[in-house]
């Protein structure tokens, strides 16, 4: 039936259009300016009068983009070399309406376009792809903070960034929610130039400096057919993050006879870091003859980081007494007898990303244009983490009074126990734990464009691509808890007394600034533990790529994709001045994952899956001019996005749970996994937006989207027979279908019309509402959404651009949006968040600005809560940014 609909919506696409032919032609009274090129030059404006630099010729470039495209298309153009609005991509992207942004550690982290994060992400229009694979968002343990693709491509190098959110038969496969494609720079595109910035940064929680370089170096030779760009960026960054957070979250447990929520493992807790990126991007553009050109291009991003993490925990609900609770029956105060535990992690984490490929562009006639490129994307990542946990001795019974209501972080009182006193506690936890993964992507495409003529048919589009993606993940874990524990008093080489008394200043009342805590010579591992031989000698110690835990967590993922696709583009010259195409395209995947069985005892297996999926992408997109300066687009699209790679692991592990009576088997075992054999999402997506372009540079827009999504891939419990023994395996699995629909609305405004010195002012802004239905449900039957997408969005920027003088100033509010499940079904929510940001830029000459930023000036804090907001999970906080940056353009 959603075929069907497909279908009769592109047969009655063509048929409109082939009706549209019979309109006599007519003069266009407002015609479409040119696509501007990755690095606009100053232009004049329709009085011929005006010309529009920075701010302005950004925002002018992004709409031409948008007024250009066929496809439903969105833009953001740097304003200047080096000088992409935001902190980094993701924070750019927040920009455009229907996209939301994930945040860790003050950051934007990761996207969801229209609610949805199965996005293919392009650089210079060839896929890249993150060290964990498809949908991957690195191999960071916090679920806050994520050093994934979009942390790994440095703002500074870019020169666009383009949104298409219904895909053309000619886009590459892959994308429920959008395709992003990150544009750099080429040399043939503008003047030679030299460009350079440095600055400083200081962040108010860290109270640290840090610095940022880059440089850029564009010139032209040869009559200027060939073009070399090289550009760098260096930075170095101190941050900070304080607050509570949690790993285990919220439990179900029962008190006098009713079902309550309550926190099961509360963490009072602070991070310090320091962040270095490195990236690098080169191009060599050539043009030998008219109609040929030839581009080598090559880009490569390192990010280090080096991380310490303390907090204190302890689970509200052992020997809980004094207890209160919200009328939604969450745990909201009262007295606990859990033991209270400090804790110390090192995290060293490093990710780089390469990505080339050579590209080459033929006019093979005056009718025949051809393409054709060979791409190479290599991503990996290790994350390198050294745990440690002291916790009471078992005659010590610590008594904590908690209650989350008070501030924002609640109160605690802790009684019974001194945490600086050696002699009081064990050490009972130790991880020496190295995550490592690798994904290699290489490509090759071919793309052809035959004119057809004159006529109503402009193009006939061809093209064949195919792709190998190959993910490798393999870490070394090794978790070592004596029996008993060591007591801390036999550890003083490797503890210290941690104490900050500035964490939390005006929080967490009542809690001790001051605890025993591991020193930074466990981060050397297993290795340094040489007098404590039941560390060093374990066997997980040993040989820790051996463990359990780490072959249930050893895979590979290989897929082949071979794609093809016809396209035939329409256009009308005329009142309407109508454009379209219509077109299909074919996808051939071959998968093939490689994992371990972990059997009850401890047995290992390795094994394989194998599958093949076949699929047939139809679409069509229809513009109009309606009136002057106004366009209707229509469009429909099916499209398909396949799981996640980290989902795809073929790997099982069974727990000895199952119980036998005379031999007969009357309790299941239990286990868990990856799901190889996941169906791919697809959906049958419609869209329409009215566009009304007006004034210098003035865009109203307004549109509306509906996706019919074919599955959501959810976790349940299935049961399951190996080697005759019965199993409840937990795994992700296809569910019912959902629904997203939402609406989108976007407004540019330079305000020309004002008089004087005032003309300078204008605004952009954005707003979007999405909404969506699964067939999730929670604990106490809530319907879900899908994860990551927040019902508002809403983005307003105000700037003034006048003479040597800009300032910006940006700000973003997003709805709350689910996370995922906590241990009790209750959904993980992200409460509401709002970012201000500003920048300020004064030109000292033509060839030298100071610039000025500041972020997060609402100190806003990042705090998630399970089912209800009362229901106070996480919240984090991260300080004030503020930068000053001094650039050269020659």
């Amino acid at each position: 039936m959603k075929n069907r609909i497909v279908q009769r919506l592109l047969v009655t696409t063509v048929l409109a259009s082939a009706a549209a032919c019979a309109t006599p032609a007519a003069a266009q009274t407002d015609p479409a300016p040119a696509a501007q090129a990755a690095d606009p030059a100053q232009e004049p404006q329709d009085d011929g009068a005006i010309i529009v630099t920075g701010i302005r010729q950004s925002l002018g470039a992004a709409r031409d983009i948008k007024r250009n495209a066929v496809q439903f298309v969105d833009a953001i153009v740097s304003d200047d070399i080096g000088k992409l609005p935001d902190r980094n991509v993701a924070e750019s992207l927040s920009r455009v309406s229907g996209i939301q942004v994930d945040r860790g550690i003050a950051e934007g982290t990761n996207v969801s376009v229209r609610g949805l994060r199965q996005n293919v992400y392009l650089f210079n229009g060839r896929e890249i792809v993150d060290a964990t694979g498809r949908g991957g968002i690195g191999l960071d343990q916090l679920g806050s903070s994520t050093y994934g693709i979009l942390s790994l491509v440095p703002s500074e190098l870019i020169s666009r960034l383009e949104v298409t959110k219904l895909a053309g038969a000619d886009d590459i496969a892959g994308a429920l929610g959008g395709i992003v494609d990150i544009n750099t720079r080429k040399p043939l595109d503008g003047p030679s130039s030299i460009a350079a910035r440095a600055g400083a940064s200081y962040d108010s929680l860290t109270k640290k400096p840090s610095y940022e370089m880059f440089g850029l170096v564009s010139q032209k030779f040869a009559g200027d057919t060939l073009g070399v760009l090289v550009s760098a960026s260096y930075g170095r960054r101190k941050l900070s993050q304080q607050g509570l957070d949690t790993f285990s979250g919220y439990t179900q447990f029962t008190s006098g006879g009713v079902t309550r929520f309550g926190h099961s493992d509360a963490r009072p807790e602070e991070i310090t870091e320091t962040r270095t990126k490195f990236g690098l991007d080169g191009v060599i553009q050539w043009k030998p003859a008219p109609g040929v050109e030839i581009t080598l291009d090559s880009f490569y991003s390192k990010l280090i980081s080096d991380r310490e993490r303390y907090w204190i925990s302890f689970n509200p609900q052992t020997g809980l007494t004094n207890a209160t609770y919200s009328p939604n029956n969450v745990l909201i105060s009262g007295t606990s007898t859990a033991p209270v535990l400090t804790n110390s992690e090192f995290a060293y984490t490093k990710a780089d990303t390469w990505s080339s490929a050579l590209n080459g562009k033929f006019d093979v006639s005056d009718r025949i244009e051809a393409s054709a490129e060979l791409s190479y994307n290599r991503s990996t990542s290790s994350y390198d983490q050294n745990y440690l946990r002291l916790q009471p001795l078992t005659t010590i019974t610590p008594s904590t009074s908690f209650d989350f209501s008070k501030g924002d972080l609640g109160a605690y009182s802790i009684s019974g126990i001194n945490l600086s006193d050696p002699s009081q506690l064990r050490f009972t936890i130790l991880f020496d734990n190295l995550y490592r993964a690798k994904t290699e992507a290489t490509a090759a495409r071919t793309d052809w464009s035959m004119k057809l003529g004159e006529g109503f048919l402009d193009k006939l589009n061809i093209g064949l691509r195919a792709q190998k993606l190959d993910t490798r993940v393999n870490p070394s874990l090794a978790d070592i808890r004596p029996t008993g524990g060591i007591v801390a008093t036999s550890l003083a080489q490797y503890l210290t007394l941690h104490s900050n008394p500035d964490f939390a200043q005006g929080d967490f009342a009542g809690l001790p600034r001051s605890f025993l805590a591991a020193n930074g010579s466990i981060a050397g591992g297993c290795g340094v533990w040489t007098n404590v031989p039941a560390i060093s000698q374990a066997a997980a110690c040993l040989n820790p790529t051996q463990t359990a835990t780490a072959l249930a967590g050893t895979y590979r993922i290989k897929e082949n994709f071979t794609e093809g696709y016809a396209k035939l583009d329409f256009k009308v010259e005329g009142a309407l001045d109508l454009a379209g195409n219509i077109g299909v395209r074919y996808l051939h995947r071959d998968m093939t994952s490689i994992g371990n069985l972990i059997g009850a005892t401890g047995g290992v297996t390795p094994t394989t899956f194998e599958r093949t999926d076949d699929e047939w992408l139809p679409s069509a997109t229809v513009k109009m001019n309606v009136a002057e300066g106004l366009i209707l687009r229509l469009g429909a699209a099916k499209v398909v996005a396949f799981p996640n790679t980290a989902d795809l692991n073929n790997g099982v592990t069974l727990n000895n749970t199952a119980v036998f009576v005379n031999g007969v088997q009357t309790t299941p075992g239990t286990g868990s996994g990856g799901a190889p054999n996941l169906n791919p999402f697809k959906a049958n997506q419609f869209d329409a937006s009215l566009e009304y372009y007006f004034g210098r540079q003035a865009l109203f827009s307004v549109g509306l989207f509906y996706k019919d999504v074919s599955t959501f891939i959810v976790a349940k419990q299935s049961a399951e027979t190996f080697n005759n023994v019965n199993y409840l395996i937990n795994r992700k699995i296809n569910g019912d279908g959902a629904k997203v629909k939402g609406i989108e609305a976007l407004l540019q405004l330079p305000f020309y019309f004002l008089p004087g010195a005032l003309d300078g002012f204008g605004i952009v802004a954005t707003y979007s509402y999405i909404d969506s239905t699964t067939p999730i449900r929670d604990a106490v039957g809530r319907v879900l959404a899908f994860p990551g997408l927040s019902k508002n969005n809403a983005n307003l920027v105000g700037y003034y651009e006048k003479g040597p003088i800009s300032f910006r100033v940006a700000y973003n509010w997003r709805d709350d949006y689910l996370v995922g499940l906590s241990g009790a079904n209750t959904g993980i929510y992200n409460d509401a968040y709002t970012d201000l940001s500003t920048t300020f830029r004064y030109d000292i000459s033509k060839n030298f600005s100071l610039n000025l930023e500041a972020n997060n000036l609402l100190n806003q804090h990042q705090r998630t809560y399970d089912g209800s907001p009362e229901a106070l999970r996480t919240n984090l906080f991260f300080g004030r940014m503020y930068k000053a940056s001094l650039s050269v353009k020659f």
